[in-house]
């Protein structure tokens, strides 16, 4: 942000709270605390409104200042920025003066703002980051499948190509409710399958331990 302003918010944003000052070129300043619950997110919103108050400064501190961001975006400028770029003033701090030092420099356009991606994008690595997470779930849980079946000596695998697949999952889930090998056999789904029906019944003759079943 290299441009002035005649008016500016400074906010230092907690897990659960807003410290806000706005100052003016006018030498007024005007300060206030909000919870960072919905309600009170809308409330600070319309106080910037109610100042006249168009651009708002914040640290891009932990995830604190999304939900921030999220209200002000498209209402009211928001300048996020780095801490490591933001030059604190020395001596002792406290909310209200890193609030009112936050505003000081967007008054004078001594902010140098972050990039913030669009809504798309962050909905987007949002839901990759998630998805990135339930497969890395998913593999080690296959993997302790795996290594709990072969130290019960269980070697569906040898037998079943894919033991996640239907049929695999059908044997599985019959030896978790403690079926019979015969009939969990009999009701395979798979025809191509079922027709090791011999080295199947070798290969799940062991049972799994209540530790495994878990």
């Amino acid at each position: 942000m290299d441009k002035q302003c005649d008016k500016a918010c400074g906010a230092d944003i907690h897990k659960n709270k807003i410290v806000a000052t706005i100052l003016s070129t006018s030498g007024t300043k005007n300060q206030s605390e909000f919870n960072t619950n919905l309600p009170e997110l809308l409330r600070f919103k319309a106080w910037l409104i109610d100042n006249g108050c168009n651009v708002v400064a914040m640290e891009s501190t932990g995830n604190y200042w999304i939900p921030v961001y999220s209200v002000l975006e498209g209402s009211i400028e928001v300048v996020v920025a780095n801490p490591y770029m933001i030059k604190h003033i020395p001596g002792k701090k406290t909310d209200l003066i890193d609030s009112e030092w936050l505003a000081e420099l967007c008054l004078k356009g001594l902010i140098v703002p972050s990039r913030i991606f669009p809504k798309d994008d962050w909905m987007l690595r949002n839901l990759t980051r998630a998805r990135e997470g339930l497969v890395k779930i998913r593999t080690r849980l296959k993997n302790r499948i795996h290594r709990d079946l072969s130290s019960s000596h269980i070697k569906l695998s040898s037998v079943v190509t894919d033991i996640f697949g239907k049929s695999g999952m059908h044997i599985l889930r019959g030896m978790l409710d403690d079926r019979s090998i015969d009939d969990i056999i009999k009701s395979i789904p798979s025809g191509r399958v079922k027709k090791n029906a011999d080295k199947i019944k070798e290969s799940i003759e062991n049972n799994l331990d209540p530790s495994q079943i878990f």
